[in-house]
């Protein structure tokens, strides 16, 4: 079997040492054939990196390193002077750091042609780039590519880290505005053969892109939906080797299989009008090296800015589920209103499930992001340690199993183990105490997978929490400094269980009352 690219986005060393490459070049020739400008937006680790270093390689004229790929025999392979900027690796602490590290970026984009810039020259770091891409036309008499990767990481780097580093993103912001503003002057843009830029973010139409009318965001074009990622006929085509190991070595039908696959780490949809679905690449590919399900994507942790913008918003976790925003709150991206909806799309923790006349509804896209989510969250924002995760996975197997007599004593624990400063305030409003212990309840269980879901409506009012299975449902309410006997009143009067009795469902009703002094169950009651 070849070997998996799992530690390089180098197109040049997937393509000379013989690496697994799933064959990107026919949306790579389209968009060249169709236009001059892209923005793409895209999650980390989706294959941005490798996308631009491909475009380098195709554009460099190395015609040997797409031997036997799509665009082989339709592409005139012939060298375009390059100017690749990888803020992956461009010291981003200050404003003045990041111009220097820009100039040095420059100078070393021009050695490749053996040119560099005026001596002794104190322009600006941007007529420094209007310099680069005059000299690099010139030296190879051929218009000029323009590659850009993850142009948003000198913003997001300095998020949710206080009113100091906000001021060093807005700066940088300032910057780079300045900095890709050279890319729209009309003396440059004749110049220029083709520009490609990549981020997590679409800072876009609001910012550092807002002038730049020509720039053509492909983000949720329903044409690209499926450019970065694998879709499932791309796994079956190149990774059936693979598929038949992991399934042998699990025991399981190739159906079987690929459920499990799909449950894992498919789910990611980029466009409104097209319901394609591709997998996470990376996450995909190590489940195929290790031959396990579990996570992988989240080894690089969660931006610390996404977490406080959840706390500083008081946002109510388990909506993250059901969350439906308008179309155009995707665009409305820029540091003086960070809309948690569309950060959460773009960063890949939400995708599209689907969308009528212009409302757009989001979801976890699998269990991986879930259940990995779900841990940072419950860490982050509760202080949990490895006990609340190991309470949580008891009481799940004694949910499933129905060892009821255990669940009291397991919530217990899992509310042990949260530090009492996150509690709410014993003045704080009824509502939001029960908020805070149905939270807690719906992360432990999401976490392992469990299909936890809060605040479902019936006709008659609002559900706190239902625990699903496939042969029965916990329908839970949740009362603070209350008997338990109000709450199973509360859910016969209310009809909460009719929905999953209508499908033929087995349900067991469930009341739990805390006592907020004591910071436990007071009482619990189940009513088969």
């Amino acid at each position: 079997m070849k070997r998996l690219p799992l530690d390089t986005s180098s197109f040049r060393q997937i393509r000379e040492r013989g690496f697994l490459y799933v064959d990107k070049t026919p949306w790579i020739y389209r968009m060249i054939d169709e236009g001059i400008c892209y923005f793409l937006s895209r999650p980390r680790r989706f294959g941005k990196s490798l996308t631009i270093a491909t475009l380098d390689e195709l554009f460099s004229g190395r015609k040997e390193l797409f031997k036997g790929l799509w665009i082989e025999k339709r592409w005139e392979f012939r060298e375009y002077p390059v100017l690749l900027f990888d803020f992956n690796g461009i010291n981003n602490q200050r404003p003045d750091i990041l111009i220097s590290d820009l100039r040095s970026s420059i100078e070393d984009n021009l050695k490749r042609y053996g040119i560099g810039l005026s001596k002794g020259s104190d322009k600006s770091i941007d007529r420094l780039f209007s310099e680069a891409i005059d000299k690099a036309y010139e030296a190879l008499s051929n218009p000029v590519v323009v590659l850009v990767d993850e142009y948003d990481k000198p913003i997001l780097d300095h998020l949710g880290q206080g009113d100091e580093e906000l001021k060093v993103a807005m700066d940088n912001r300032k910057l780079l505005k300045s900095f890709f503003g050279v890319l729209k002057e009309k003396g440059v843009v004749d110049l220029l053969k083709f520009v490609f830029v990549t981020g997590v973010s679409r800072f876009t139409k609001v910012s550092i892109f807002s002038e730049w009318n020509n720039l053509k965001d492909i983000s949720m074009d329903k044409r690209y939906a499926d450019f970065l990622g694998y879709s499932e006929d791309e796994i079956i085509k190149y990774f059936s080797d693979y598929l038949d190991r992991l399934c042998r070595e699990k025991g399981l039908s190739m159906d079987e299989c690929m459920d499990r696959i799909r449950y894992w780490y498919n789910g990611y949809r980029f466009s409104v009008e097209s319901d394609i679905q591709v997998y996470n690449p990376i996450s995909f590919m190590y489940a195929m090296d290790q031959g396990e399900f579990k996570n992988y994507w989240f080894r690089t942790g969660t931006p610390s800015f996404l977490i406080n913008l959840i706390r500083d918003k008081g946002y109510y976790i388990p909506q993250i589920e059901e969350i439906k925003i308008e179309e155009e709150l995707f665009d409305a991206f820029d540091l003086d209103n960070l809309p948690l909806e569309a950060v959460l799309y773009q960063s890949g923790y939400l995708s599209i499930k689907g969308s009528v006349d212009g409302t757009v509804f989001l979801e976890y896209p699998n269990q991986e992001v879930k259940s990995s989510f779900t841990k940072v969250l419950l860490k982050s924002i509760y202080d949990a340690t490895g006990d609340s995760f190991y309470f949580a996975k008891q009481l799940g197997d004694a949910l499933r199993e129905e060892k009821l007599r255990e669940v009291k004593e397991l919530i217990n624990g899992i509310f042990s183990s949260i530090p009492y400063s996150v509690y709410p305030k014993s003045d704080e409003p009824e509502r939001i105490k029960e908020y805070y212990y149905h939270t807690i309840m719906y992360l432990s269980l999401s976490l392992l997978g469990y299909d936890a879901r809060t605040e479902l409506l019936s006709s008659r009012g609002r559900l706190d929490m239902a625990v699903i299975f496939k042969d029965k449902v916990y329908v839970l309410e949740f009362k603070v400094g209350k008997g338990a006997d109000d709450a199973i009143s509360q859910i016969k009067d209310k009809g909460y269980a009719d929905r999953f009795i209508a499908e033929g469902k087995r349900v067991i009703l469930c009341s739990i009352s805390f006592d907020e002094d004591k910071r436990e169950v007071e009482e619990l009651s189940f009513l088969p």
